[in-house]
Formats: structure tokens, sequence, C-alpha cells
């Protein structure tokens, strides 16, 4: 009888964990990751140097990003830009709406002070080597553009390094007095790093931001991740890259293989009735 009900629970404990399996990695997995995206608060810091007219001046800021309210899909990010050194009319406070679960700027969203869309500051999940990130939005230039897959990079954890460079041309660019609005290039580029598994911005290895009037440069601003800000990103990577392989590899594998052993310790018990049976 023992014998019977033990074959009877280990039957119903090893359709259960089968069946949990692909709820796991469908379902509970995926909620746990979107979940982390609405708890959002990260501090990047950054050095570099702006160039007005000829002349280099240093600048060190940093960029604050917390999530401020959850609405459905739509989370509401905060990015506060504080100028530690150099001119405080750089200093802005910017409010991003995303879809949590495509992780795209929500264009329309009427909480964000811009329109925006494409992705940025997340990306895609599940990065692939030498594949793009198309639909990247540039927030200087106000679009679109690819960012361009580099090389992989390894700093404890593996990185992508994706090279974005564009340019427009915006006739109605508002210089200031005594100018006011002129025909102005404008070009961004920059060199970020993403950990693949989780899209997450590591760091920027280089990023640039110039003015351009009729052939002559008016300024250009040029920074990085400070060496403290990217050992920051690189544990924060990590810990994302971890998390993520345990909730969408380990603990699957660990069902799969309790699922196992609970099959073959059926599967013995099924034999040695049917031995006693025979006897």
């Amino acid at each position: 009888m023992l014998k019977r009900r033990s074959s009877v629970a280990l039957i119903i404990g090893t359709i259960m964990l089968l069946a949990l399996i692909p709820i796991w990695i469908m379902a509970v997995a995926p909620f746990m990751v979107v979940s982390e995206l609405e708890k959002i608060d990260l501090l990047y810091v950054y050095e570099g140097t702006l160039e007005f007219i000829g002349h280099p001046s240093p600048v060190l800021f940093e960029a604050d990003l917390h999530v401020e309210k959850v609405e459905g899909e739509n989370v509401t990010l905060k990015i506060d830009v504080n100028i530690i050194t150099g001119p405080s009319g750089l200093s802005r406070n910017s409010t991003y709406v995303f879809n949590k679960l495509t992780r795209e700027n929500v264009m329309d969203a009427p909480e964000a002070d811009k329109r925006r869309e494409g992705y940025d500051p997340l990306f895609p999940s599940h990065l692939k080597a030498d594949e793009d990130i198309p639909k990247a939005w540039l927030d200087n230039l106000n679009t679109t553009a690819t960012l361009e897959f580099k090389e992989s990079v390894e700093e404890g954890v593996t990185l992508y390094k994706y090279f974005v460079d564009k340019t427009i041309i915006d006739p109605h660019y508002y210089l200031g007095p005594p100018v006011g609005y002129a025909n102005v290039s404008l070009t961004s580029t920059k060199t970020i790093l993403i950990e693949p598994l989780s899209g997450f911005w590591t760091y920027t290895e280089n990023e640039t931001f110039s003015m351009e009037r009729a052939g002559a440069v008016l300024s250009t601003l040029t920074w990085n991740s400070t060496p403290e800000s990217k050992e920051e990103g690189l544990v924060y990577a990590k810990t994302a890259h971890d998390s993520l392989q345990l909730l969408e590899l380990y603990i699957p594998t660990i069902l799969g293989v309790v699922a196992i052993v609970l099959a073959i310790t059926l599967a013995y018990n099924v034999r040695r009735l049917k031995r006693k049976k025979a006897a």
C-alpha cells in the first residue's frame, strides 16, 4: 500500500514539475524581469570637456535615473542631469515614458517632457553578437539612429560595444541672443557598452555632441564614464546577467533535473511492484 501511495505521489510530483517548467519560462521569469524595470534607480557619473569657440573647459556631471510612476505597461522615468563642474546651463531634467514589455519609449505619452521613440536609456534584452540595434533614440538630436555592433568585450562580464555617428541639419536652431535662430549642423557620436542578456547600458566609452554653423564649429561637448562609475556599472551588469541566468536557465534546469529523478524513481517503484506481483 505504501509503495502504491508513493508511486502516486511521484506521478503527481513529476506532472506538476513538468507543468511548472513552461509556466516558469513563459510567465514567472518574464514577470520578475519586468517588475525589476519598475524599480530603476541608477546614477551615472561622467567627465569630459566643453569646447566653446576654441576655448576648452573641464566638465563633470551626473545623471540620476529613477522611476517616478508606473501605470499599466507604462513606466515614467525621471533623468536629472546635474553639473558638478562646468557651466550650470548644461543641467537639465527630462521625463521619459517607456513600455516595460517592449522597453521602447512611448511616443505620445502625455507625461513625457517631449515626444520620443525607440530605445533609450533601455535597450532590448538577449542581444546577439554581430547584430545592430535599430531605432536607438538620440535625445540631443530628437531622432533615431542605428547602433552598430563593433565587438564583444570581456570585463568580468561579457559586454557588447556599439557605435553611432549621426548628423542632422536644423534650419531653426535657437542659439540665443544676439544670433537667435540659425541654420545649424548638429552631430552626435557615441560608443557605449551594453550587457547583452539584460540589455543594461553599462558605461559610456566616449560620446560627443557638436554644433557647427557656416562651416565653423561653435561648440563641442565630449564626455565618458568616470572610472568609478564604470566599475559600478560593471558590478550592476554582472548582477543583472547572473540574475537573468538564474531565472531563465538555472531554475528551469534544476526543475527539469528533479522531474527526471522523480520519473526514474517512479519507474523503479513500478518495476519493484511488478516483481512482487509476479512472485
